[in-house]
């Protein structure tokens, strides 16, 4: 019994299908006033079981190298969204804390992020998502 020859991996479909979902939460959170870069910094720098200090330790947690990780928190700082302190402990590693303005983007995001989280286990992406994803 010959087997159906596959076209693609199985590996490179995970990849693909990990891509097109982040592109459409992307989208969802962009509609919202965020962006998917945006929320994981404010997931991160929310709640103090969730603060990090260090750039490094910051970036580790939310999935990103410490290079792009300052020009978000950068411009994340200059919206007024998070501020950097300084930590009393170790002067040379900033904390990022949410401002009362980032407090606020951040429920509005995690409201889009439930819903999508909803629809997505429904198996009901909107095709709007999925089109713009997939552009």
């Amino acid at each position: 019994m010959d087997m159906p020859a596959r076209t693609e991996p199985i590996g490179l479909q995970v990849i693909n299908t990990a891509q097109l979902v982040s592109s459409a939460l992307d989208v969802a959170l962009t509609a919202a006033g965020g962006s998917l870069g945006m929320w994981r910094i404010l997931v991160a720098a929310s709640g103090k079981a969730q603060r990090h200090g260090a750039h490094p330790a910051f970036s580790e947690a939310v999935g990103v190298v410490v290079w792009a990780l300052s020009d978000d928190v950068h411009r994340m700082e200059v919206a007024g969204l998070v501020v950097r302190q300084p930590d009393p402990q170790k002067s040379d590693e900033p904390r990022v804390e949410l401002t009362d303005a980032g407090g606020a983007l951040f429920h509005g995001l995690l409201r889009v992020v439930v819903a999508f989280d909803i629809r997505f286990g429904q198996g009901l992406l909107p095709r709007t998502w999925m089109h713009s994803a997939a552009c």
